[in-house]
């Protein structure tokens, strides 16, 4: 005695996938339900072939954007110009506090002899470097 099959499985596919199991199907003159129910009694894949398709079609599914890593970045993005419009700020503050000070407080200038003796120390050194032997 057969029982007819009465159980369904929803089984979801690609428009592609749908059109080849219905060729396949037509072609052996047989129904798109007892083609899978071959398909899927007779399959012996082993469990190594089962992950392998498993990690292709992974592999295969397109990649949706990661909304955590988008807002990371856009955290990221925001914090560098707060540090730069920050740091930018400090610059300009102290440049204008260096002017204020060096305009209450000029410096008297250097005297000629200063002025040599510190170029005369500059080329005796560059005179007297050791640092080079010959081979």
């Amino acid at each position: 005695m057969t029982t007819k099959p009465s159980e369904r499985i929803v089984v979801f596919v690609t428009p592609a996938q749908k059109l080849a199991i219905s060729n396949t199907a037509d072609s052996l003159g047989i129904s798109v339900s007892e083609l899978m129910r071959r398909a899927v009694l007779n399959f012996n894949a082993t469990s190594e072939q089962i992950k392998v398709a498993g990690i292709v079609d992974r592999l295969r599914a397109p990649k949706a954007p990661d909304a955590l890593n988008a807002a990371l970045k856009s955290v990221a993005a925001k914090a560098a110009a707060r540090e730069a419009r920050d740091a930018a700020a400090s610059a300009t503050k102290r440049a204008a506090q260096a002017r204020t000070l060096a305009q209450a407080h000029p410096e008297p200038p250097a005297s000629e002899d200063a002025l040599e003796h510190d170029a005369d120390e500059g080329d005796d050194a560059s005179l007297t470097d050791d640092t080079h032997t010959e081979r």
